[in-house]
Parts: structure tokens; C-alpha cells; sequence
């Protein structure tokens, strides 16, 4: 047993031999003859033990510690995209308190092992870091907590939008029924007399004024960019239209409105609208077949945006038809001059990002749209267009300038009638109905005429 204690606790033993001539220690005190004394001391191999252990302690505590900094420090850099001034602020204090704990684990790493307890200061560091890294764990949870608040507000703004798309396809299914009852038959008859109780003259008059609209602004913005880039409008509708006489000299503006729908209107009357290949798209295709087709696809274009479809489909029919029209309409030296003019830098260009093509392509859209509709009556709609220098007629023309009207007088027995100038907007035949072509009466040639 002594054996295994002594093996156990390492322990020296020192004899000393109590002798007679011996003296009296200082304090009086007698040593026993043969006595022995056992002295038993610490072994320096446990304290060595206790000091790794405490560095041990130590280094895992500065691991912890820099962990933690290395989180503050995310947390700091987070705060910044976005910058969120009271997250960055906390981020920032945790930071300098873990850096400040690790200067304080160096500094108790640095007491030799029993040198003025500082095994227990380390165990008093070690658990006041826990205590705040429990805190540290509380403040994240409330972050955590906030942004699972921002997430409910999300879901419940994304259940919204739902509810609302949900009413929005419930509301396009019902128009949808409604257009396929508008189409279908009654009992009894057949499909040619629902189209044709929905086609009528006032629905194609109706989208034709529409189109005209945005024609006329498409026309003013363009004669304010081309009389910025120096051009005389007089003379070049002098030049369109020789030997007409304007009323107004601000009347040569109907002559550039003049070549603008006539261009945009060249080809109506076929039905690809004067690409390639007219003669040969007609035959073999059914009336019906091409009526539903016509109106199906000028359905689908009044919702559709010309822009956007543009840019999706380059290849589309329409696409093409835009940039017919537009080499067609736009000269190269009238596109060279606008392009090349300093002076007109802050007005719209008729670049493909200029707000000016974003008209040209609205007017082309509704013209296009017009046409899609002029081939799903029976027959299709017919266009026509009056020359120069033809007597006016108020069944097939109104004159494009508003006035108190005309009259018509004799002269040597015969009646004079206003000359037309030339045709600003054609005129139109649906069966029966006629849409009166828009003219520009010659001033110089109502010499008989009496009043206007």
C-alpha cells in the first residue's frame, strides 16, 4: 500500500539521524534519537500538469475569442450594404470587446501556473464570455426574428398580388366567354352573320379616327424636329405638291400630314399590306377561315404593346411592316439631316430608342391594327383616293380645313366647284357605306365659288 502511494504522489524521503552531541534548535524544540522524519514536498511534475492544463485553457479561450471577433467583424461588414448605422454600431462594439478579451486571455496566459490565482481569473474570464456570447445569441435572435417579421409582410404583399392576379384571369376567362359567345353563331344561323352583327361601319370608323390621332402627332413632332434641323416646310410642300395654293401659309403642314398617311396607307388593300407574296396568300383560303383570322389578330394586337413586340419579335409580320413603312416614309437625306444637325440634340430623334420611333411605331401599330380589322368585314374594306384637281364632293370628301362650308355658283351657265389640292386622308368603302376621304381644297382654283 505504502508502495502504491509513494508510486501514486512521487514523493522524496529524506532521513535525518538525530545525533547526542546535537543542539538544541533555536526554539528550544528537542529531536527524539532515532527518530524518523518524513518530509513529504510537491512533485514539480503535477504543477507543470496544472500550468498546461491552464495554457491549454488559454489557448482554447483565444480561439473562441478571435472566432467571435471574426463573427462581429461579418456582422460589421454586413451592416454596410445597406448601411444600417445601429447594426454597424453594434457590430463595431462587439468587435473592440472581443478584442479587448483577447488582450485580457493574453495577459492571464502570461501568469506562471500558481502565480497569484490566475487559473481562477481565467475560469471567471472564460465564464463572463460565455455570458455574453449567451447575450451576443439573444440579439441575434432578435435580428433573426426581425427578419422573419419582413418575410411575413412579404408573403402576406405576395398573397395580395396573388388574390389580385386570381381576379384579374377570372376577369379576362369572363371576357373571353363573352367574345366567344359575340362570335358564335345564333341557332339557327351561320358564322358569317355574327361576324357581321359585330362588324359595322362605326367600329371601323371608330378605330380609323384612333389611328388618325396618333398620325397627326406623330406629323407634328416631326415638322418641329425638321424645322429644327433648318428645313423650309413651305418649300417642301411646294415641292410634294406643285401649284397648290394655301389658304394659310401654315397650311403647308397638311401637305407633310398628306405624305405621311398616304405612305403609311400605301398597300391596304392587300391583305400582308404590300409585302411580297400578296397574289399568292388569297387563294385557297376559305372567306371564314380569313375572316376569323383577320379579327383574331387584330384582337390580339389592340392588347398587345407595339414596342415590346417589336423588340421579342423581330421577324413578325408587323416588325417587317414597321420597317417597311419607315424606309418608305423617311428619306434617307430627311433621316442624314436629322441625324447630322447639331442644332436639334434636345428634340426626340427618330433613333430606335427616341421617343419619336416610340410615335412612329404607335401610329404604325394603329394602322396596322385598322387593317387587321378592314379584312374581317365581307367583302374587305376597299380604300380610294381623290387626285389633284378633281371637283369636290361632299358625298366622297370633307375638306380637311374647317370652314362654313361651300357653295357653288354659275358662271357663263356652268357650276364651278372647288378643285381639290390633294388628299391629306383616303377615304374608305364598307359595302354601302362610304368613310369620306379628308382633302386639301386649291385656293387658286375657287375663283368661282362664293363664301368659304
Amino acid at each position: 500500500m505504502l508502495q502504491k502511494f509513494a508510486l501514486a504522489f512521487k514523493t522524496k524521503t529524506i532521513e535525518f539521524f538525530a545525533e547526542e552531541e546535537e543542539e538544541e534548535d533555536a526554539d528550544g524544540g528537542e529531536v527524539l534519537a532515532g527518530q524518523r522524519v518524513v518530509v513529504l514536498k510537491p512533485d514539480p511534475q503535477q504543477d507543470r500538469g496544472r500550468g498546461e492544463a491552464e495554457a491549454e485553457a488559454a489557448v482554447e479561450a483565444a480561439l473562441a475569442t478571435a472566432s467571435s471577433f471574426q463573427a462581429a467583424y461579418l456582422h460589421l461588414q454586413a451592416a454596410h450594404a445597406p448601411f444600417l448605422p445601429e447594426a454597424a454600431a453594434a457590430a463595431d462594439a462587439a468587435a473592440v470587446s472581443h478584442l479587448r478579451r483577447l488582450s485580457e486571455v493574453k495577459r492571464l496566459a502570461r501568469v506562471p501556473p500558481g502565480g497569484g490565482g490566475g487559473g481562477g481569473t481565467l475560469t471567471a474570464h472564460l465564464e463572463a464570455q460565455v455570458r455574453e456570447n449567451q447575450a451576443l445569441l439573444r440579439s441575434f435572435d432578435a435580428v433573426v426574428n426581425r427578419l422573419q417579421a419582413a418575410l411575413d409582410a412579404k408573403d402576406a404583399v405576395a398573397s395580395s398580388l396573388r388574390r389580385d392576379h386570381a381576379a384579374l384571369a377570372d376577369g379576362y376567362e369572363r371576357l373571353g366567354a363573352r367574345l366567344d359567345r359575340a362570335l358564335a353563331p345564333p341557332p339557327g344561323a351561320g358564322g358569317d352573320d355574327a361576324l357581321g352583327a359585330m362588324l359595322s361601319a362605326g367600329v371601323f370608323d371608330s378605330v380609323l379616327r384612333d389611328a388618325l390621332r396618333v398620325a397627326h402627332r406623330f406629323t407634328r413632332s416631326l415638322a418641329d424636329l425638321l424645322r429644327c434641323a433648318g428645313w423650309d416646310l413651305a418649300t417642301a410642300a411646294a415641292a410634294v405638291y406643285p401649284g397648290v395654293s394655301y389658304s394659310k401659309p401654315g397650311h403647308c403642314r397638311y401637305a407633310l400630314l398628306s405624305r405621311v398617311c398616304l405612305s403609311m396607307f400605301d398597300g391596304f388593300d392587300s391583305y400582308q399590306f404590300g409585302s411580297t407574296g400578296d397574289a399568292d396568300t388569297l387563294e385557297g383560303i376559305d372567306l371564314t377561315i380569313r375572316r376569323n383570322e383577320s379579327l383574331q389578330q387584330f384582337i390580339e394586337h389592340s392588347d398587345a404593346d407595339p414596342m415590346e413586340l417589336i423588340n421579342s419579335s423581330p421577324d413578325c409580320e408587323f416588325a417587317q411592316f414597321c420597317d417597311r413603312k419607315y424606309k418608305q416614309l423617311i428619306h434617307p437625306g430627311i433621316e442624314s439631316s436629322l441625324f447630322g444637325n447639331s442644332d436639334c440634340g434636345k428634340l426626340p430623334v427618330l433613333g430606335v430608342a427616341g421617343p419619336l420611333y416610340e410615335l412612329f411605331v404607335a401610329m404604325a401599330s394603329s394602322i396596322w391594327t385598322l387593317h387587321r380589322l378592314a379584312w374581317a368585314y365581307d367583302p374587305a374594306v376597299g380604300i380610294f383616293q381623290i387626285g389633284q384637281g378633281a371637283e369636290y364632293s361632299v358625298v366622297y370628301m370633307e375638306s380637311i380645313v374647317r370652314s362654313k362650308g361651300f357653295s357653288v355658283s354659275k358662271e357663263h351657265g356652268k357650276m364651278i366647284r372647288p378643285k381639290v389640292g390633294f388628299t391629306v386622308v383616303p377615304g374608305f368603302r364598307l359595302g354601302g357605306t362610304v368613310i369620306q376621304c379628308r382633302v386639301y381644297l386649291d385656293c387658286g382654283k375657287r375663283d368661282g365659288v362664293i363664301g368659304e
